[in-house]
């Protein structure tokens, strides 16, 4: 039998502050529920790939503990709830249309999807008083198989943001803390630590691309901060930090890691970078399509008759214009495939204009005045 599935990623719900990036909630429910009507004909999966929620960037209380617990998580997903209530809202409606299915995939910006709680309550959220539809909320963890379409986030192939998903939830340290949190990747820690206090005071800079052109034009003192703090900031990481808090492993910066972060940013490599990967892993298996998120980029090609799908980000993020001298708001896109166990009858990559009005530079905070 015949079924489609929908497929979005890197929408990033935040808790409504200025690191917030999800700011389309309108767009976002008018575009999922404009494919409503198919349930008439199709049982439907919306693959949520990974990163819908940015537990990330959002803060606990005003602060960003480096220890991500399970309390922690829930306090962080209530607040999305009530800052986002819509996206909320639109699944809830989605769920009640009968066969469909919600499938959560774990991606970087929301490893906290692994704990049971966060399950618990999302279910809870979106099927409101409706505990029976339970089975119709999915959590398969980092990939999702359907047929013969294979569905990740993406940041598994990331060599910065992979993680073992049986350690991922680290037991407490006695000395350290006593609940057990997220054993994430350095450089998760590096943006919650060092970054995000720039994100909160510039929180546009981030989301306007390209990034090259983005260092080139900040002022001074911001430039500072990104550049030459950051390099200092890994310098006192690797060598002195890690050795200080040695008993806590979320401190630990190897070798081998200290040379991949070094040498991308003495490189001014700063893209998202694991295509060929993804290829790879597509060629050497079974299935016909393999779909991801994370770099923030749309696509939809063909390699040996199988197709890779690469779905965009949903945050609000701008590209410059050299016509204009202005920064355009970057369409949105999602993943439509209709297929069985046999076949892949129909796959396309739909976009969708973004509703945000384009950016001046001066409107920017923390680019210099002229460009």
């Amino acid at each position: 039998m015949q079924k489609l599935t929908l497929v979005f990623s890197d929408i990033e719900v935040g808790i409504g502050n200025n690191t917030d990036d999800f700011v389309e909630d309108k767009l976002f429910c008018e575009t999922l529920r404009s494919n409503f009507h198919y349930h008439k004909k199709y049982n439907i999966d919306l693959v949520l790939n990974g990163d819908i929620f940015d537990f990330l960037k959002a803060p606990y209380k005003n602060t960003y503990p480096r220890h991500i617990t399970e309390n922690i998580s829930l306090w962080k997903l209530e607040h999305m709830h009530k800052a986002h209530p819509d996206f909320f809202n639109i699944l809830n409606e989605f769920i009640n249309l009968g066969n469909t299915r919600i499938i959560f995939i774990i991606g970087n910006h929301d490893y906290n999807i692994i704990y049971s709680k966060i399950k618990k309550e999302l279910r809870k959220i979106i099927l409101k008083d409706k505990v029976k539809m339970k089975k119709k909320i999915v959590f398969p963890g980092f990939e999702f198989k359907s047929y013969q379409v294979l569905f990740e986030h993406g940041s598994q192939l990331d060599q910065f943001f992979r993680v073992d998903p049986n350690t991922l939830i680290h037991p407490k340290i006695q000395t350290v803390i006593e609940e057990p949190f997220l054993l994430v990747p350095w450089g998760y820690n590096a943006l919650k630590e060092h970054f995000i206090k720039i994100k909160e005071e510039f929180p546009m800079l981030e989301r306007i691309f390209p990034k090259n052109k983005t260092l080139n034009t900040l002022n001074n003192q911001v430039k500072k901060r990104v550049i030459i703090d950051t390099f200092f900031y890994m310098l006192k990481s690797f060598f002195y930090t890690q050795f200080r808090y040695k008993k806590d492993k979320l401190y630990n910066f190897t070798w081998e890691d200290f040379k991949k972060y070094m040498r991308n940013f003495l490189k001014k490599d700063y893209d998202v970078k694991f295509e060929d990967k993804a290829e790879i892993k597509l060629l050497s298996s079974k299935f016909k399509v393999i779909s991801y998120g994370h770099n923030h980029v749309s696509s939809l090609y063909k390699i040996k008759e199988k197709y890779i799908l690469n779905t965009n980000t949903w945050r609000d993020e701008y590209e410059y214009s050299e016509n204009t001298k202005t920064y355009l708001p970057t369409k949105k896109s999602y993943g439509f495939i209709i297929h069985d166990k046999q076949k892949i009858y129909k796959i396309k990559l739909i976009y969708v204009n973004s509703q945000q009005k384009e950016l001046k530079p001066s409107e920017i905070k923390g680019l210099k005045t002229f460009q």
